[in-house]
């Protein structure tokens, strides 16, 4: 048995998980979708498989199984409740969509449905940041004090990434949609309060380009995350994580390698070849054929949502946040 999927929509990130699915098990990626026929088509046929410019077509196809929402993110709610109708299994790409009001309505048609809804948060198969779950869950940090984690880059990407319109917001909802989830999946605590600083220093953008956030987890530890995407020349990606605790730290260099210290040793695991897409989408499939829920869940999509919206609140009115989980 195999999972016929189809991909709804043909950027820079479905490409990325074109590249990845055709080495996952018990998956046929059967079609892919995009308003614009010739991107359709330059993503589809490399691969020798149909396309389509309307997702409803795709949606009507009784023979798909599910599909991969890869779309701006305006349209994830409009899309993903119509394919929970239709009784296909989502693997959505972050952030969840664009206000929670938003999300509540696609968790609400999953409900309805029972399908598979999963939240494309990659980090949370990155080697790295496993070895690192691993260890916290084992107590080697003893109790976790502070996360430190900093997401800095620059160069060009779809213009719409920077229009509130579309995005829904900038650094903050796009790359601290990944920032929040692997925090509070790491820390293994809700976070509970924000206070946060948002600037947008490129004036041709309607959204921030640049943020820090700091906050506090349920279980009394701190943290912060910083954002920054000013310059649309190419900089080098600086995705760096310290965990701090009272018996240890982790210091995370995302992508590359991993540095555990405590009072007896110190030891470094270094990447050399990961396959993280692969192992995100190997989950969805697993999940859909195993008939069990995805390691990561469309309320885990809920809950970084919050936290990136109580940033916004935040900045807005220049105090702390509360978020209730």
């Amino acid at each position: 048995m195999s999972v016929k999927l189809g991909v709804l929509g043909a950027g820079i990130i479905a490409g990325s998980f074109m590249e990845a699915a055709p080495d996952v098990p018990d998956l046929e990626v059967a079609v892919i979708c995009d308003v614009v026929e010739d991107i359709a088509r330059a993503l589809a046929e490399p691969y020798g498989i149909a396309w389509k410019t309307d997702y409803r077509a795709v949606l009507d196809d009784e023979s798909i199984d599910a599909v991969y929402i890869a779309l701006p993110h305006h349209l994830h709610e409009e899309v993903a409740v119509a394919a929970a109708e239709a009784g296909k299994h989502i693997l959505l790409e972050k952030p969840m969509a664009n206000s929670l009001e938003e999300a509540d309505r696609i968790l609400a048609a999953q409900e309805q449905s029972g399908v598979k809804l999963m939240l494309g948060f990659t980090h949370r198969f990155h080697s790295e940041l496993e070895t690192a779950k691993g260890l916290i869950d084992a107590g080697k940090l003893g109790q976790v004090t502070l996360a430190v984690d900093i997401m800095t880059t620059g160069g060009r990407i779809p213009g719409w990434f920077w229009q509130k319109e579309q995005a829904g917001g900038g650094v903050l909802h796009v790359n601290g949609a990944h920032s929040f989830d692997r925090l509070r999946w790491l820390v293994g605590s809700e976070i509970v309060e924000v206070f946060a600083y948002a600037e947008t220093y490129d004036r041709r953008k309607t959204v921030e380009d640049s943020t820090v956030v700091a906050m506090r987890f349920e279980n009394g530890a701190m943290g912060t995350t910083v954002h920054n995407w000013v310059v649309d020349f190419a900089l080098p990606f600086k995705c760096d994580l310290d965990l701090y605790g009272t018996g240890g730290a982790i210091r995370i260099d995302t992508w590359n390698a991993l540095e555990f210290s405590n009072a007896h040793h110190t030891w470094a695991q270094r990447r050399e070849r990961d396959d993280t897409f692969q192992k995100e989408i190997g989950e969805f499939v697993g999940a859909i054929l195993e008939d069990r829920e995805p390691c990561v869940t469309g309320e885990d999509g809920r809950r970084s949502l919050a936290c990136v919206q109580a940033a916004y609140e935040s900045a807005r009115a220049g105090k702390p946040v509360s978020i209730n989980n």
